[in-house]
């Protein structure tokens, strides 16, 4: 069986019983990799609300050692995301996910929202993401992943994706003829994989 990355997981529910559930919505996030799809963070983070595309500029996708999405610092580019309201226990529930704080940190930054043709809106508002600052190495990405990258481009085009950046930045790290040519084309079910650290590194 294949190790999916963190950001495939859901439900990301939470199952601590003590996380605040008191208010409605605790966190503004960035999604920038497979949670561009507002289709699968709706499976993962079921309270989830999508909020549309923003920009995040002077810095950069990658695919970092892990073999999976990240973003580093890089001055003149910018990153896609997807915007969404979390609840409490979405949150909760990603971060388990995500592997905070010994795989991926979390980081709020001032982003840009951008309107359905990818144009700059002017409002710029703060937004958490996740981070993995300890491995900022480039990678070569995992086959698996390549599906969800696609569907997260299909799913984000007709809000502001557009084919510049795809070509400039996700594309790149894509292999050719890869099986999520067809493979994207499939509604995916996300499944929860929760990652631990051990002293012999990052196991299921």
């Amino acid at each position: 069986m294949a190790m999916l990355p963190p950001s495939m997981q859901g439900p990301a529910r939470s199952r601590n019983e003590t996380v605040d559930t008191s208010r409605r919505f605790s966190e503004l996030y960035f999604g920038y990799a497979s949670n561009l799809s507002p289709l699968a963070m709706k499976g993962r983070c079921p309270d989830s609300i999508f909020c549309g595309l923003a920009k995040l500029h002077d810095w950069r996708w990658q695919i970092n050692s892990t073999q999976y999405g990240n973003i580093v610092p890089s001055p003149g580019d910018h990153v896609i995301g997807a915007l969404f309201f979390l609840s409490p226990r979405d949150e909760a529930g990603l971060d388990e996910s995500e592997g905070v704080p010994w795989m991926y940190e979390k980081q709020t930054h001032d982003v840009e929202r951008i309107d359905a043709q990818g144009k700059g809106r002017g409002q710029s508002i703060p937004a958490m993401t996740y981070v993995d600052v300890q491995r900022p190495e480039e990678g070569t990405i995992i086959n698996d992943y390549v599906v969800w990258i696609h569907k997260a481009i299909r799913d984000a085009k007709p809000y502001g994706l557009t084919d510049e950046y795809v070509a400039k930045y996700l594309l790149p790290y894509i292999p050719v003829n890869n099986p999520g040519d067809d493979d994207d084309k499939r509604d995916l079910e996300p499944v929860r994989v929760m990652f631990r650290k051990t002293a012999e590194g990052i196991t299921l």
